[in-house]
């Protein structure tokens, strides 16, 4: 009895022990993950002050992809660990939050955003503007009507009352999206549009397109007089060389179409540079991971945000 006795305090002094052992193997790991986290981290926002020093460097009269700052770092190997940076040049999209001003919809915005919609084939592009317009103005009262290229279109916008009958309510935020993934709820704005429409959008930003990267559908947005001739003679020149002026497309383009596009540059709204970049940076030590990302304005050279994703 006393000998089965002790094999039984033997038996449960082991389980102990190993229970013991596993739960510091554990605890070291715990601490070692959230030590190369905390490593990881001060990588990535170093990666962030590289992105922005490759920006800022770049000092000529125009901004391309085919400049430093467009190719990119991955996994480059830095000291313990890896770090990957991305640059997006956020110059070739439309500023979502450059619709209003205060309570006021900005005509020459509106009527881009409502082109690039329709040039989407978007479903019903005038609702959709309408309710991006409700999103983001200081007032209670539905848009009522789209007026653009000679078109008037009576729309019935989307206001905090309709948001507050879903069957998820939420508050319209009457306000600046804050990200570009704000978007998915506003009324309309389906994944599937969302996922169409996003790669020529951004949330923040100026009125002023940068013709070396815009894509066509935003090309196109500028005006309605924009042809698809003028629009594959632009990407079709950039790709052999970046535009460095919009006179050197003088040459290019017929006389109308130079004519339309010189206007647009006269406004201050082409241009050949960019102001705002979105600037992600991933870094890896061992366990640790860290991505960050943040909004760089080259003119100010100050940074917005900066968010872990």
């Amino acid at each position: 009895m006393a000998l089965l006795l002790v094999l039984i305090i033997v038996t449960l002094l082991t389980a102990i022990m190993m229970e013991l052992s596993y739960s510091t193997l554990i605890e070291q790991r715990l601490t070692e993950t959230f030590r190369d986290s905390t490593r990881a981290y001060s990588l990535a926002r170093g990666g962030i002050t590289a992105g922005q020093t490759l920006i800022t460097s770049d000092n000529n009269a125009y901004d391309a992809p085919s400049e430093s700052w467009g190719s990119g770092i991955s996994s480059y190997p830095v000291g313990e660990g890896f770090i990957s940076l991305a640059i997006e040049d956020l110059g070739g999209k439309i500023a979502i939050n450059t619709l209003v001003v205060g309570n006021n919809p900005q005509t020459v915005a509106v009527d881009r955003f409502y082109r690039l919609l329709a040039a989407l084939e978007v479903e019903d592009p005038g609702e959709l503007t309408a309710a991006v317009i409700d999103w983001l103005d200081s007032g209670d009262t539905p848009y009522q009507q789209i007026q653009t290229d000679d078109l008037e279109l009576t729309v019935s916008g989307a206001e905090n009352i309709y948001y507050q009958s879903l069957a998820t309510p939420y508050t319209c935020k009457n306000g600046s999206m804050d990200s570009l993934e704000e978007l998915l709820l506003v009324k309309g704005f389906t994944p599937e549009v969302f996922k169409l429409v996003s790669p020529y959008l951004s949330a923040d930003g100026i009125e002023l397109v940068n013709i070396n990267t815009a894509e066509a559908p935003v090309l196109m947005s500028l005006s309605a007089d924009m042809s698809e001739q003028t629009i594959e003679l632009i990407i079709d020149s950039r790709g052999n060389s970046p535009i460095t002026t919009i006179s050197a497309l003088q040459t290019l383009l017929g006389e109308d179409q130079f004519s339309l596009i010189k206007t647009l540059a006269n406004q201050g709204l082409l241009g050949t540079t960019s102001s705002f970049y979105k600037i992600t940076a991933e870094a890896y030590i061992n366990d640790g991971r860290c991505a960050l990302e943040t909004l760089f304005d080259k003119s100010s050279k100050s940074l917005s945000y900066i968010r872990t994703i």
